[in-house]
């Protein structure tokens, strides 16, 4: 890992304005069950849930073709899923385009395809169904018409897409326009203030209503390196002057909001493709340089292979043209170009503690008192045997228990007894909630994932599933496919069903199918064809 420094006294002189210890660099190399994304530039990358999501580009190696496809990372496993189910009309090919979340929407807008510059606005809706990520494309038709762009920059807040800059194939524009996403209507937005010069390629993310634009490029020989913002309840634009260590001037860098700061990655300066990381504080109006690794004091403009021993521990090579995302304290980068080669690798920057933390000894604390008579104000009573208890943990954990006690009707007191489980399982259940960790073994896994679901544990539900989608075989995949439907236990039914259409032929020839709800079978032939 590549660590990076923050000195703790912060000067006017550039080179002391860096972080200290809290961030690493990780190479992913991620598995995958079909091919890899071919190498690109000008993609984008969008977030769903725990899956990013890489749409078009240019492909870099070979013919240089511009693209439509869609990939997607799953970045709980680290894999590249190859279960993808499109419906709708594709997209056109296109580069230099944009993708926004919007609710459980992705928009796409604008780009080039290698002909023309695109006006077009384009839906995908994203679900899970069955383990498969299905993609859903809708063309949405504006009511009036739409301006043509690429290399521009887009930004939504609330029903409302903006449109800044970019090129019309024709002129480095500086005009900003709006999209109502619910009307589809275009209106120009006319602004007041410190107005920004033309430009594209350059980069901007929206926070608290207001838009942060940096960089890009006025015209075909120089960059910028600029911060302004656009408060859109006012459409005021405002140069920012921030302290600290400016980036350099660049076009095709990524910015990504993560922790109500800015961060800014790669680009491209006119002479050199970076690999460096610049943090804005929004707060401070100041930026800071983070340091890649402890000897490094000043802004490195390239990394040379020479310079890395091991590919888990070099920062990314430089680049620009690529993606970025934020996702949970982590920033996600996906391929890029540079002046030999485009890419198709991911890296990771994660952030971390700045300090050494002593060990949390919570669980230990809460597993002390499990069981406990001591402080113990509720006494369950399982087949005969008195369990103690208290209320203050349960019902902080476990909303389930959280009504029950508050709930006056029940008049509990001090006592209650638990007629639907067994103690192994009901035990269990309580030192899930105190400790956050359980044994599950296949004695008990089913009616634990029964009580975790009428407990409203869904945490505790999902490790009931993943143990017995470890545990699949031909002697048991009806009975979970049954107790999956039973208990909305989406992920096991998903690789339950799997595994049935894997081993249909085994399975039609047994006397077990007839166990299956009409319903299921139903799902099983849709999930085929």
């Amino acid at each position: 890992m590549d660590y990076c420094m923050r000195k703790t006294e912060m000067t006017d002189n550039k080179e002391d304005d860096v972080t200290f210890a809290s961030y690493e660099w990780e190479n992913i190399k991620a598995t995958t069950a079909s091919q890899l994304p071919t190498c690109r530039n000008c993609h984008t990358a969008t977030t769903f849930k725990h899956y990013m999501i890489i749409f078009g580009g240019k492909e870099g190696e070979g013919r240089k073709k511009f693209c439509n496809d869609i990939h997607i990372l799953d970045l709980k496993r680290l894999n590249w899923t190859s279960q993808i189910k499109v419906s709708g009309q594709i997209p056109d090919v296109r580069m230099g385009h944009s993708a926004q979340n919007y609710y459980d929407k992705i928009v796409y807008y604008g780009g080039w395809n290698g002909y023309t510059v695109l006006d077009d606005i384009i839906l995908m809706t994203p679900s899970e169904q069955m383990n498969v990520v299905c993609i859903d494309w809708q063309h949405v038709k504006s009511e009036n018409t739409p301006p043509k762009r690429q290399f521009h920059t887009a930004n939504i807040c609330g029903d409302f897409m903006y449109i800044f800059g970019g090129g019309d194939g024709k002129m480095w524009l500086s005009d900003l326009y709006k999209f109502d996403l619910v009307k589809c209507f275009w209106t120009q937005v006319e602004t007041t203030g410190q107005k920004p010069q033309g430009r594209l390629q350059h980069s901007s993310v929206i926070y608290d209503h207001k838009i942060y634009v940096f960089g890009g490029e006025p015209d075909r020989s120089h960059q910028l390196n600029d911060l302004y913002q656009l408060d859109i309840e006012n459409n005021v634009w405002t140069r920012l002057q921030p302290k600290g260590s400016t980036p350099s001037p660049r076009v095709s860098a990524s910015a990504v909001m993560m922790n109500n700061k800015i961060y800014l990655f790669g680009g491209y300066d006119g002479q050199q493709w970076r690999n460096d990381v610049f943090m804005y504080n929004i707060t401070e109006n100041q930026w800071e340089y983070i340091v890649i690794n402890e000897q490094e004091i000043l802004p490195h403009f390239r990394c040379s292979s020479k310079e890395s021993t091991s590919q888990q521990s070099s920062p990314p090579r430089p680049r620009c043209r690529h993606s970025a995302i934020a996702y949970k304290n982590t920033i996600v980068i996906f391929g890029g170009n540079d002046s030999e080669k485009s890419y198709n690798d991911v890296y990771m920057l994660k952030q971390q503690s700045t300090i050494k933390l002593a060990e949390s000894t919570l669980k230990q604390d809460f597993s002390s008192i499990l069981f406990s008579p001591v402080l113990s104000d509720i006494t369950f009573f399982v087949e005969n045997q008195e369990i103690y208890a208290h209320k203050i943990i349960l019902a902080s954990r476990c909303e389930y228990f959280k009504t029950l006690f508050l709930n006056e009707q029940f008049n509990l007191g001090d006592k209650l007894a638990i007629t639907d489980t067994t103690t192994n399982v009901f035990k269990a259940i309580l030192q899930y909630i105190y400790t956050d960790e359980v044994f599950i073994d296949s004695y008990i896994v089913q009616d634990l994932l029964a009580l975790a679901d009428k407990y409203m544990l869904q945490r505790l539900k999902n490790l009931c599933e993943d143990h017995l989608i470890k545990n699949i075989s031909l002697k048991n995949v009806i009975e979970v496919v049954n107790l999956a439907d039973k208990f909305s236990a989406q992920e096991l039914k998903a690789n339950a069903m799997i595994f049935l259409l894997d081993n249909k032929q085994k399975i039609l020839n047994t006397q077990d199918i007839n166990m299956l709800s009409k319903e299921i079978l139903i799902e099983l032939l849709k999930f085929t064809k």
